[in-house]
């Protein structure tokens, strides 16, 4: 494949600040000729071309940042922050879902503590909302969730799907799967009890997170809980969330 010269790669930095948020800085470089390689492929065409072809067809813009956006999760990863959620939690927004670990790790936690409450799950990558929608996960993947809730709340694949768990019907129902550009799109005007983004915003440079904190925080209910990764921070940004622990913010 064609590697990007500094004049493409600056082109494509910009148009994925542009469109994502995200930052990209020479270090990576290798990976955005990586990741890109696949759709030039696909397309059969050089880099310049490809550029042009994303700017102006937005489904295949879709595919670029579906290819060119990181997505690594597990299931119940950093589940320290899931403690505050509570019985008058019945709206929850999953902002950075990726492939449907997240919300579905936070249904179960609220299934066993004997509530039900409704999950938005969004993300920039259509591949990783189809799967999430699916519902269907690698054995290695749910390796470490305890028996008693493997049994209770997945289903082992049979024949072709020999390897892999389906999370259950009645957890799927508790999710709601939408795309959502968290730097371009605005929210619905209805409010959230809790709203998780959760490992997106070290890819955002000040400007874009403080841009989708107060974006988010619009649509947070006075009292909800706002939670970021454990690698992430707000300080630095102006905000109307009070800190309460590492990762976890109040709207007071």
């Amino acid at each position: 494949m064609e590697k990007l010269n500094n004049r493409q790669f600056n082109q494509y930095c910009d148009l994925v600040y542009r469109e994502a948020g995200i930052h990209l800085t020479e270090e990576k470089r290798e990976l955005l000729n990586a990741r890109i390689a696949k759709r030039l492929r696909v397309q059969n065409v050089s880099p310049d071309v490809y550029f042009g072809m994303i700017q102006n067809d937005p489904l295949e813009l879709k595919f670029f940042l579906d290819a060119v956006t990181t997505n690594h999760t597990f299931f119940f990863r950093e589940s320290r922050s899931f403690r505050y959620l509570d019985r008058g939690c019945s709206e929850i927004w999953c902002a950075a879902s990726s492939s449907g670990e997240e919300p579905y790790s936070l249904a179960i936690y609220c299934l066993e503590r004997g509530f039900k409450p409704s999950i938005m799950a969004t993300d920039i990558s259509v591949s990783c909302l189809e799967k999430g929608t699916n519902g269907v996960y690698p054995m290695q993947s749910v390796a470490d969730i305890p028996k008693h809730l493997l049994g209770r709340y997945f289903q082992k694949g049979q024949g072709r799907f020999q390897g892999y768990v389906k999370v259950k019907d009645d957890v799927r129902r508790m999710v709601n799967f939408q795309r959502f550009n968290l730097v371009k799109d605005i929210p619905k005007s209805k409010t959230y009890d809790f709203i998780f983004c959760r490992n997106v915003m070290i890819y955002f440079d000040n400007e874009s997170k403080e841009k989708v904190v107060g974006k988010l925080s619009n649509v947070l209910r006075t009292g909800g809980n706002f939670i970021i990764g454990g690698s992430e921070s707000l300080s630095g940004l102006e905000h109307p969330l009070k800190y309460i622990e590492p990762s976890v913010y109040l709207k007071a």
